[in-house]
């Protein structure tokens, strides 16, 4: 499971490098953002626009099994691009605000053993303001006669150094190498619009046995 910590201490570390994060359906951090807010709005629009332009989709956004996720902040291609700029709660004050409470708990977790263990805070706040901007691409498997659909949904976001602001500035970020961290999250969704609304219709998991 990935912890918005782990990339948040890559990200700061002196000898901080470029990193690929891929976190797909079953990593905790894929189910925090999409309960998030503003990507449950997002996907929402994904689905009227789907919903409206189903043959545009079947005809152009088609996924592509040879793609993968890479460290580039250029478009997925061929797929539906919804991009969501500075949600709530993901100013640089937020997020400095929960860095703080994560780095201090980190620092007294680390203190000699005086009574019972200090966990890191790793608050829902820093996970998402970590994200900030971000992009959805979307293909699907589109069956407009039936009218049914199997979304691909591949959430993009590139944490840099201009993520934090004007506090990526201050002194005690000074020796941080805040080298891009590039993320990437997978889920997958069917939907479909017989009764002229577009829903959501369960995945089941795939049958053992004989």
């Amino acid at each position: 499971m990935t912890k918005v910590g782990t990339i948040l201490e890559e990200f700061f570390s002196p000898f901080s490098s470029e990193t690929l994060w891929v976190m797909q359906e079953a990593d905790d951090y894929t189910d925090r953002v999409r309960k998030w807010g503003p990507v449950i709005d997002a996907v929402a629009r994904i689905k009227g626009n789907l919903f409206t332009f189903c043959p545009q989709w079947a005809t152009n956004y088609v996924a592509n099994p040879d793609w993968e996720p890479s460290m580039t902040d250029s478009p997925k291609p061929g797929a539906h691009r919804e991009f969501v700029a500075h949600p709530p709660g993901t100013e640089p004050e937020v997020c400095k605000a929960a860095f703080i409470i994560f780095a201090k708990s980190k620092a007294a977790g680390m203190l000699p053993y005086i009574g019972p263990m200090i966990r890191e805070e790793q608050t829902d706040a820093l996970y998402t303001c970590s994200i900030g901007s971000f992009n959805i691409y979307t293909t699907g498997d589109v069956d407009c006669a039936n009218k049914s659909a199997t979304l691909s949904f591949w959430m993009y976001n590139s944490m840099s150094k201009g993520s934090f602001g004007r506090f990526a500035k201050e002194p005690v970020f000074k020796l941080c190498g805040m080298k891009s961290q590039y993320m990437w999250w997978h889920w997958v969704e069917n939907v479909e619009w017989s009764s002229g609304m577009i829903k959501d219709v369960p995945i089941l998991p795939a049958l053992g046995g004989w």
